[in-house]
């Protein structure tokens, strides 16, 4: 028989069924006093809170804290503890800065405060039933550094690869591109850019469109941040080859105007450049412009000339120019 059923037959007699409930009722009783005479003895408790600086002047900002958390042991019963909203762990503790000692550690200037003052803060929280009997750290130092504040520029972190026959179309967008930052002078006058977190794309295909977290290169320092993110667009599409085929103009770099008596072979190239799906119908051979220099005075070292391709819409992407130089021919 299994106990299953063993509980069964209990609960059907009447008689083990009233022993039973008396069983169970006094392992209730027994239960409850003795969590009873626990929660009446003293008992102590260690509470971490966090410590804020307040009333900081406005041309100043904390550089360094040496904690940022204390520790508060507290005595009372069992009960009190238990029931205590007085210390919660959310709780936090203010010291105002104009109570600070000062001292010099390691040549510098630091502001202190005391397990003293600390209590006196802590004193208008404590009722009768509850006292304080330590305090860790017993001192915490603070270094005040004159402020200072700027807008750098934001500067992406990233590093991306595309699928076969995409790329990137366009600049890449941070909203905002730059950001005002607060800080000790020392640090803010020598800092250039905010980057962002380090990111990694890979076999890109379609336009990355996210929330990006800024980085604090001074974090712990007193330095702060106006906002801690920004928006990032990495726009990508689809790519193609695109030919236009181009008369050859020639320019003059000690003369106004195009020499008439130079000739060249061929004076037509073809140029190949890479352009996004979306612009093909866009590319005309009018937005180009293709030319080569006319040679220096005297004896030419050659008798082939660069093709340059200068003039271009800003859409596309030169791949190639074929042919890539020309020969020509001075005409008397």
């Amino acid at each position: 028989m299994g106990p299953l059923e063993r509980l069964r037959n209990i609960y059907r007699d009447p008689g083990r069924r009233k022993k039973l409930y008396v069983f169970l009722v006094c392992l209730f009783l027994s239960a409850f006093f003795w969590l009873f005479i626990k929660l009446s003895r003293e008992a102590q408790a260690v509470i971490e809170r966090p410590l804020v600086v307040s009333q900081i002047p406005p041309d100043v900002v904390i550089g360094q804290q040496s904690h940022s958390r204390i520790q508060l042991t507290i005595q009372t019963t069992g009960a009190r503890l238990l029931a205590s909203r007085y210390f919660r762990s959310d709780d936090t503790l203010f010291v105002d800065a104009g109570s600070f000692g000062r001292t010099s550690r390691g040549g510098e200037l630091w502001h202190f405060v005391t397990a003293a003052q600390m209590r006196s803060a802590l004193s208008g929280q404590l009722d009768g039933g509850r006292s304080l009997t330590g305090i860790w750290p017993d001192t915490v130092f603070v270094n005040l550094a004159y402020a200072s504040q700027k807008k750098v520029p934001v500067r992406l972190n990233a590093n991306f690869s595309f699928e076969r026959r995409f790329g990137q179309y366009g600049e890449v967008r941070l909203v905002p591109d730059s950001v005002m930052v607060r800080g000790p002078r020392q640090i803010v006058d020598t800092l250039q850019a905010i980057s962002t977190e380090s990111l990694l794309f890979e076999n890109l295909s379609h336009t990355i469109e996210q929330k990006v977290e800024l980085q604090n290169p001074a974090f712990g320092q007193g330095l702060t941040l106006e906002t801690q993110q920004a928006s990032l667009t990495l726009p990508v599409e689809e790519f193609t080859e695109i030919s236009v085929e181009l008369g050859l103009s020639v320019l003059c770099q000690h003369q106004s105007g195009e020499v008439h008596n130079l000739r060249l072979f061929p004076n037509r190239v073809t140029v190949t450049c890479l352009v996004a799906l979306k612009d093909y119908n866009r590319v005309e051979p009018s937005l180009f412009v293709a030319h080569v220099i006319c040679p220096n005075d005297g004896l030419p070292e050659s008798n082939r000339l660069e093709v340059l391709v200068e003039t271009f819409p800003d859409f596309v992407t030169i791949q190639n120019i074929r042919p890539a130089t020309v020969e020509f021919l001075i005409m008397e």
